[in-house]
């Protein structure tokens, strides 16, 4: 993955990243993304652990937002299905198609996992398609495109273009990776290394939302998934958040490894790969976005990538 933050700027925190500094990092988990066939800037993005179900835990700092299957994570601490994000209108849609991609019959039910943020300056979500759903899943692998793509296409991220991100940390013997919908952010709390952001020339209202998933191969059961899920919010803090009125962060993470048995003394390690993982893959989602035009005809301004690189090699 080429113009990523790493490459740019160089390393965030202390821990040292995975091979491909993704989700995917986290062994057998697979990310998959599609563009909305109707030619709108919307799309889908799936992340699939290698087996289902999958023990989970959430977490929510503030609830303006959606993410099905919440009540039964808290209840029985597992996703069902791969976790689905997509445009907030696109969620019916999605959440439909996820069930008959499940497989399963009308007398099992399922429920499926789906998170979406508000891509409605960009996009018109509704015309997401289950075939929409199904190419993201055929999409499935482990390269993970990053800002304008699948889901992230249409999204807003401290008024600049934003979308998906990801990074991941090594823990000891394990793995942890983030992947986020980032659609957030007032861009007068903006921070960024070497970057005195410019102020927008209109306030829009903070009304976006990030979705934040974290995947381990860490053997943690469904409390400490939960606890460990609330850490990737508090990296989007780092970088500017406060959690606006309007705004959803919600965070789901899972374990690849059924098979609970981690002490909590050992926690501290996945946490700060968590939160650490949770602020590079905002700044490489900044980055890696591409710039577009609002419905309202307004164009959306790039990230000033340059000015960073600049201050990067002057440091």
């Amino acid at each position: 993955m080429a113009g990523r933050w790493r490459d740019i700027a160089g390393a965030v925190g202390p821990g040292a990243p995975g091979e491909r500094n993704a989700i995917t990092d986290v062994p057998g988990v697979l990310v998959g993304h599609s563009q909305a066939a109707s030619g709108e800037r919307t799309g889908v993005t799936v992340v699939a652990p290698p087996a289902l179900p999958a023990p989970a835990g959430r977490a929510v700092i503030n609830g303006a937002g959606e993410l099905t299957s919440s009540y039964e994570i808290s209840e029985q601490g597992k996703i069902e299905t791969p976790v689905y994000l997509c445009g907030t209108h696109a969620l019916g849609t999605v959440y439909q198609a996820a069930i008959e991609a499940s497989g399963r019959g009308p007398d099992d039910v399922v429920i499926p996992t789906v998170g979406e943020c508000d891509d409605g300056d960009m996009a018109d979500s509704r015309t997401v398609e289950a075939g929409d759903v199904e190419a993201a899943r055929a999409a499935l692998g482990p390269d993970v495109a990053e800002g304008s793509a699948g889901a992230g296409t249409g999204m807003t991220c401290f008024g600049y273009p934003g979308g998906i991100g990801t990074a991941s940390r090594r823990a000891g013997e394990h793995h942890v990776g983030v992947l986020l919908l980032c659609n957030f952010g007032d861009r007068d709390h903006l921070d960024v290394p070497g970057l005195e952001p410019a102020p927008l020339r209109e306030r829009r209202p903070d009304r976006g939302s990030c979705i934040s998933v974290c995947a381990t191969d860490a053997p943690l059961s469904p409390l400490q998934l939960r606890r460990l899920a609330l850490r990737p919010l508090l990296g989007l803090a780092r970088v500017g958040s406060y959690a606006a009125e309007g705004s959803g962060e919600i965070g789901l993470a899972f374990s690849t490894t059924t098979t609970a048995g981690f002490a909590d003394s050992g926690l501290d390690p996945l946490f700060a790969a968590a939160y650490e993982s949770a602020r590079e893959a905002v700044y490489n989602c900044l980055v890696t976005a591409e710039p577009a035009a609002r419905l309202d005809g307004e164009r959306q301004e790039a990230f000033p990538t340059d000015r960073i690189r600049r201050a990067a090699e002057g440091a």
